[in-house]
């Protein structure tokens, strides 16, 4: 099952493409990182997504649902929160629920479920103003639990937290698809997050995707590097580059892009083996997958082409 599926999606504005052809696909189950720098598209996306804002062209379905003609029953599985949570600051975190919790017409046992989940139960009866950013931030994503969504959208879910609450939320966010079964979409420029808590990925720039897929297909756009640091590195990158495997030096250090993943330490072995043979001694010798945050300046440098295997 798809959790999300959108097919030619544009919206413009002011004759600008904001979202120019967007096709996502959002297994169901997954963790899915919406990763681009500021202006990319991303929360025009989201709103379109939600059905705040309608599209110029394109379709949107989630589960199956098509958006434009079944809107209520589509995003009767949705929940939300958005980058700034929205609170009664007179109220408390309770009361607060509460609300959404009539206005949903849910159980009051729903109140206490959610409470629970996001570990607030401790602090139910405090007014919200004397509630931490962290606090705050989870009472949102209670909110967005409420009546136990298929499917949860996070706009930038750790802006604004320190170290150990950005932590705390990434280590929440992963444990959602386990804990409650549902699909999770999280729009981030934090690319670090992102790499430690998406199982799929998809990254837009100007408009437009530029990739999308599972992890392992992102970091597989390029082979790993070697990284050694050895006697003489100014020789030792010229005995490589004769042999074929052209270096560049780093901080005292050497770099070279190997020919694969699949046969990198094979690979790094041979070369740290005619090195030593050569004569040089090597006393650091690591293979080095890009990051994240490497691929993606790549990908938003690179002219945009679309892929499509996040199933």
């Amino acid at each position: 099952m798809i959790a999300i599926e959108t097919q030619g999606l544009h919206k413009r504005f002011r004759g600008v493409n904001a979202v120019d052809g967007v096709d996502l696909s959002v297994p169901e189950g997954a963790i899915f990182g919406f990763l681009g720098p500021n202006g990319a598209g991303k929360t025009t996306t989201i709103r379109l997504l939600l059905g705040l804002l309608r599209p110029n062209r394109g379709r949107i379905a989630l589960f199956g649902e098509s958006l434009k003609n079944r809107r209520t029953k589509a995003l009767k599985s949705v929940g939300v929160a958005f980058e700034t949570p929205a609170h009664y600051e007179h109220l408390t975190g309770r009361e607060n629920l509460d609300i959404t919790r009539r206005l949903l017409k849910l159980d009051k046992s729903e109140i206490d479920r959610v409470l629970e989940t996001v570990e607030l139960k401790y602090v139910e009866n405090r007014l919200v103003r004397k509630y931490s950013l962290g606090m705050r931030h989870r009472l949102g994503l209670a909110r967005a639990l409420l009546g136990r969504p298929k499917l949860l959208i996070f706009d930038e879910p750790t802006n604004g937290l320190d170290p150990v609450g950005i932590r705390e939320m990434r280590e929440f966010i992963k444990t959602l698809p386990e804990r409650t079964g549902a699909t999770v979409f999280v729009s981030s420029h934090h690319l670090a997050e992102i790499e430690q808590m998406a199982s799929h990925v998809a990254v837009i720039h100007l408009g437009k995707i530029v990739f999308q897929g599972g992890m392992s297909e992102l970091r597989g756009l390029h082979a790993p590097r070697l990284e050694l640091a050895c006697s003489d590195a100014t020789a030792a990158a010229s005995f490589l580059s004769g042999a074929g495997k052209p270096a560049e030096t780093k901080g005292g250090r050497l770099v070279l892009e190997l020919a694969s993943a699949d046969g990198a330490e094979r690979e790094a072995a041979e070369i740290n083996r005619d090195l030593v043979g050569a004569g040089f001694d090597i006393h650091h010798l690591a293979i080095a997958p890009w990051t994240l945050e490497e691929l993606f300046l790549q990908l938003v440098g690179a002219k945009p082409t679309i892929r499509s295997d996040a199933a």
